[in-house]
């Protein structure tokens, strides 16, 4: 399995904030041929944000990219680290924005590293061992386990 690297408020591997969607289009598109098992659908698992120059200014990578690329971020998987843990060690890197509670645990912005990592719903270790957690259904346990992990990261240029 290939990887992508993570460059702070930089890149996702070739993907470059500045470029304009005909490149990173191109990059993906090449990184899809590099794929083991290409789908149609790959495309889909980047998206952006452009400024009026039509020069990108977010990057956003969903986790199905572990199915065909590890991403990594100083060494550290983002999409198969607990959001828990992920979230403490890039803390001791550079905090995250804390101003903003409503969202904490499902959103985390580390505005020096020029990234941000959203899931949809928030589930912890200690989740796991609580009773209603226990009487679901073997199926829907693998399937809410998801949650223990970041859905998106974000890179997006380090304000100076």
């Amino acid at each position: 399995m290939g990887k992508l690297i993570i460059e702070e408020g930089r890149s996702v591997g070739t993907l470059r904030l500045g470029m304009t969607k005909e490149e990173l289009v191109q990059c993906v598109r090449t990184y899809q041929e590099k794929c083991v098992r290409p789908c149609d659908f790959f495309h889909t698992l980047f998206q952006y944000e452009y400024d009026l120059e039509g020069k990108a200014t977010h990057i956003h990578i969903t986790n199905t990219l572990k199915e065909y690329y590890t991403c990594l971020f100083k060494d550290i998987d983002v999409f198969s680290t607990k959001a828990s843990e992920l979230v403490e060690i890039l803390d001791k890197i550079s905090p995250y924005t804390r101003d903003n509670d409503a969202l904490l645990g499902f959103s985390y912005t580390f505005p020096e590293l020029g990234l941000s990592f959203w899931r949809d719903h928030v589930l912890n270790d200690e989740d796991l061992d609580s009773e209603s957690f226990k009487e679901m259904e073997p199926e829907i346990q693998e399937d809410e386990m998801r949650h223990l992990y970041f859905e998106t990261a974000t890179i997006f240029s380090i304000s100076k």
